[in-house]
């Protein structure tokens, strides 16, 4: 199988593929679609770079820690036929031919046409659903934007296909992904036949769709879903879509989040939580902080924390701050290592503060779950509708639905146990 205009997967041909993926969600589905076009192309995936005649990194930069480890699994696989994709070639093409010149660049902006041509998608009962890929922001940090360029929503038509090819090879859980959930469509001109649809009306085309599947939507960025908040919160209501609502704020602080070129304030941000709340008491949100900005004071550092205990969020992501070349924040002055640590450790603490209370709160309820994964022998992780990661000590198959009584906290995940109907 060839993509017209492209060369890159041309080498990817009757070899056994070794894989490693990094980053986030939006990587995992990208992996998982040149795993198809590898296969359609003769290939075979195997578990072991041992057992390989071709090694693939699928990278990440979100910070430079995670950078600097992507030259190191590269370094070390560099005698095998290597292939590079993710985010680092379009930021680092230069660097990366020079320092492996043998290797095969895979620009990942090509992945979705290319495998589009193969008609096929991987057998899994997780699946990545791909709606968009860019961003519509201008976050003054963050480097992953340079990489993925502007935002190209896909159609309606290529997402549902899709969707009906995971649900027909067993997904029971869809994970629909972008760098910004809730700008899908914005893109959209009067010569698209999406013209006009934003993020609800896909999630009512998806929910519809006949199988034993629920749908998890991820990150949605306050700016993009405030305009569509009422609409996406009447969506919520359909038995297929979790109550989960991931909205990263970043800072408590709205001198910070102009820094950071985030346009929102951190009142909106609190007016979705509470406007989601009002609908839906159980709804669990998710968010993310960043610690030690540049410029960042002791007072918006405070101002982070305060918000954390207040809006009490069901999981947190906390990040230190890592300059990224080639941004706007690279130029300004850095806090110092030990006082990013501190306020990372300070935020920290009060996420646990709220997980315990959360937690604590669900002691003894009785849940309606379903079997997303089989991680180990003995036991299974169910999901109950707010997403809630808990674990139950049997085995059931994949899809299965269980009612659930938790018995245990373990602060970032649930035990519970089966309760017979």
């Amino acid at each position: 199988m060839e993509c017209s205009g492209e060369t890159s997967f041309d080498r990817l041909r009757n070899l056994a593929l070794y894989t490693e993926t990094y980053g986030c969600t939006y990587n995992t589905g990208d992996t998982e679609k040149i795993h198809e076009i590898a296969k359609a192309n003769g290939c075979r995936m195997v578990s072991s770079p041992q057992e390989a005649d071709a090694v693939l990194i699928n990278t990440c930069v979100v910070i430079e820690k995670t950078e600097q480890h992507m030259y190191e699994r590269l370094t070390l696989f560099e005698k095998k036929q290597l292939f590079i994709t993710g985010c680092l070639p379009p930021i680092a093409e230069d660097r990366l031919r020079s320092r492996f010149p043998k290797a095969c660049i895979i620009p990942p902006d090509t992945i979705h046409q290319c495998w589009k041509k193969t008609g096929t998608m991987p057998q899994t009962t997780t699946a990545v659903l791909q709606i968009a890929r860019g961003c519509s922001g201008h976050c003054t940090y963050c480097i992953t934007r340079l990489a993925r360029g502007k935002l190209v929503s896909f159609s309606t038509a290529d997402i549902i296909l899709q969707a009906k090819a995971c649900i027909a090879n067993g997904a029971c859980e869809l994970q629909v992904t972008a760098q910004d959930t809730a700008s899908w469509g914005l893109d959209f001109t009067e010569a698209d036949t999406d013209f006009g649809k934003r993020l609800p009306d896909l999630l009512r085309e998806l929910s519809a769709l006949d199988g034993n599947f629920m749908i998890r939507v991820g990150m949605a960025n306050p700016d993009t879903l405030l305009p569509i908040l009422d609409d996406y919160l009447d969506v919520l209501q359909h038995p297929k879509i979790f109550l989960f609502l991931h909205i990263p704020v970043q800072s408590g602080s709205d001198t910070v989040l102009k820094q950071m070129g985030r346009r929102y304030t951190a009142e909106e941000y609190e007016k979705i939580i509470e406007r989601a709340r009002e609908r839906y008491p159980d709804i669990r949100i998710c968010t993310d902080y960043i610690a030690g900005f540049s410029g960042e004071t002791d007072e918006d550092a405070e101002a982070s924390v305060a918000q954390v205990l207040r809006t009490k969020p069901g999981k947190v992501n906390i990040t230190r701050f890592s300059v990224r070349q080639k941004t706007p924040a690279a130029k300004w002055k850095r806090i110092p290592e030990p006082v990013k640590k501190a306020r990372s450790k300070a935020l920290t603490n009060a996420v646990n503060t709220v997980y315990d209370v959360n937690c604590e709160a669900l002691l003894g309820k009785e849940l309606d779950c379903i079997v997303t994964e089989h991680e180990r022998a003995g036991s299974v992780t169910v999901r109950d509708k707010t997403y809630q990661n808990i674990v139950v000590m049997e085995e059931y198959p994949i899809g299965t639905k269980l009612r659930v009584r938790i018995t245990e906290s373990r602060r970032h995940y649930l035990i519970g146990e089966r309760i017979d109907p």
